[in-house]
């Protein structure tokens, strides 16, 4: 699997004068990078436009009109974008999807069809904002080092996945994780129409995915169906009366991320107890730990547990125990938590994250009545004069 990540100029904001990539592997390694300049045949129409801000580009006028025209590049273009094992991201891609199907309208080429992510919208979704970013301002907000120059195609497709990037190692997960985090980035153009996915279609296949149990590992769709579960779970039936309640816990990543049922059944149960399950292992009271072992025998390292030790040492308190221990206090087994029922799909549905407002800041000092001798009384004569001569000159 490889990202492709692409931008694209225009001269006036329709006709396309550069496209820009950045091809890179799985780990974001950049393979191949490139930009290549187009003849527009229309004005320039950049600056001084009422309804947008200056837009200074990094070639000069005459490098663009000294190109070749878009059907020239389109056949590499095309295969460039439509290569098969690929995912595409681009920033606010919607825009550039358009540019490309206008040069292909326009040129009366085949429409160049692709699905994309669109960064724009993961960046909105990740730091929870409901107004769009533009590229520059994202990368600022992620301290990504800005490209030596902007409005550059090839730079700015970097400075999106360096943004890409930056998320995935925040949030530490792959492109293709933060894709399914994110409801509202995944798209397509096709056939010269251009569409974001819709998210109650996405997510009731997301659903009849992990309910089928072809999958049951804590990755891809189904973790973000655990997250989902995580904050649209709901008590059943009275609160269970237990040394878990009010408490919240974590499970090794040697079980958890393995037995997607099974851990949907256990945080039921948690919830039951009034007890929370998070994924942070530091900020919980209890730890839970699981020992396995690899293909070839050797204990298996979680992460998880090194985490809990270390925030220990300096001082926190956090209570450790065994998987076996932990079933004992629910009064269940391990088979029992394999054969509970599935969970019912309004429990999966996420949750709309409130707005956060800026407090209003107190002022620095209070504002207290002053009590003390005015200049009126220290300089009765002095005000006196003035008060007269005052009524003199009305």
């Amino acid at each position: 699997m490889r990202y492709l990540f692409f931008d694209i100029e225009c001269c006036n904001g329709r006709n396309i004068c550069e496209f820009g990539y950045v091809i890179t592997d799985d780990k974001f390694n950049i393979l191949e990078k490139k930009d290549i300049t187009i003849n527009p045949e229309n004005k320039f129409n950049l600056t001084g436009r009422p309804d947008g801000r200056d837009l200074y580009l990094y070639y000069p006028e005459s490098t663009y009109y000294r190109s070749n025209k878009f059907p020239y590049f389109y056949e590499n273009i095309k295969k460039l974008i439509e290569y098969p094992d690929q995912l595409i991201v681009g920033h606010a891609i919607s825009n550039d999807a358009g540019f490309l199907r206008s040069a292909c309208r326009r040129y009366k080429l085949d429409p160049i069809n692709f699905k994309f992510a669109d960064s724009q919208r993961m960046f909105s979704e990740f730091a929870n904002i409901r107004k769009s970013i533009s590229l520059e301002t994202a990368g600022e907000n992620m301290n990504v080092e800005k490209p030596k120059y902007l409005h550059k195609s090839d730079d700015d497709s970097e400075l999106t996945m360096n943004l890409v990037k930056g998320m995935c190692k925040q949030l530490d997960c792959s492109l293709e994780e933060l894709i399914e985090l994110c409801d509202s980035c995944f798209g397509k153009s096709e056939n010269n129409q251009i569409t974001y996915d819709d998210f109650e279609i996405r997510q009731q296949k997301r659903y009849e995915a992990a309910k089928s149990g072809v999958n049951n590992t804590v990755k891809g769709r189904n973790y973000r169906m655990f997250l989902q579960f995580l904050d649209g779970v709901k008590p059943q039936g009275d609160i269970v009366e237990s040394d878990l309640n009010d408490k919240s816990l974590c499970v090794s990543l040697n079980y958890e991320i393995g037995h997607f049922k099974e851990m949907l059944s256990l945080v039921q149960l948690l919830t039951n107890h009034n007890a929370t399950y998070k994924m942070r292992a530091s900020d919980n009271d209890i730890f839970v730990t699981c020992d396995a072992k690899d293909d070839e025998g050797n204990i298996r390292h979680c992460s998880r547990l090194k985490h809990v030790n270390d925030v220990i040492a300096e001082g926190k308190n956090i209570k450790i125990i065994s998987f076996d221990e932990l079933l004992k206090i629910l009064n269940v087994t391990e088979e029992e938590l394999s054969t509970m029922p599935f969970p019912d799909a309004s429990s999966f549905y996420k949750k709309a994250k409130p707005r956060q407002r800026a407090k209003k800041k107190e002022p620095k000092f209070e504002k207290k009545e002053f009590k003390g001798p005015t200049l009126g009384d220290l300089f009765p004569d002095l005000f006196k004069k003035l008060k007269n001569e005052i009524d003199e000159d009305k």
